[in-house]
């Protein structure tokens, strides 16, 4: 640098003196890109741990899916057998009304009203009772 009024001649940094601030220049530079890929890789770490635990409950999701699948299919397979079941005891519990509405016609046919069976009764009571 020249300076005015001074008799000293310009000093020009010497070529190690320029070294040093070329590589003192160039080390902050690293160091700042060192620094900005540091916080890259924590980011990415995080990202992996995130997608890591993501992948780990669509895992357990997919899994409960599975479970749930073969599940229906039994829960399918029972309700088709209950309402065969069902259908069978329908059938039987109309068989059976049905004979039972016979039985019951069948027994008001035999079965006189309640005058009519007096008035036999005395028909078959008199004839001993007058001999």
């Amino acid at each position: 640098m020249i300076r005015l009024g001074s008799t000293q001649k310009p000093t020009e940094p010497s070529e190690p003196e320029q070294q040093v601030k070329d590589m003192k220049r160039m080390l902050g530079k690293a160091e700042q890109t060192i620094s900005k890929l540091q916080a890259k890789v924590a980011d990415q770490k995080q990202q992996i741990r995130e997608l890591q635990a993501q992948a780990k409950h669509e895992d357990n999701l997919a899994a409960e899916r599975e479970e749930l699948k073969a599940e229906i299919v039994a829960l399918k397979s029972e309700t088709r057998e209950l309402t065969r079941a069902n259908r069978e005891h329908v059938e039987k519990v109309v068989a059976l009304q049905t004979e039972n509405a016979k039985l019951k016609a069948d027994a008001k046919v035999r079965k006189p009203s309640g005058r009519a069976a007096g008035a036999d009764l005395r028909e078959l009571l008199q004839p001993s009772l007058s001999g």
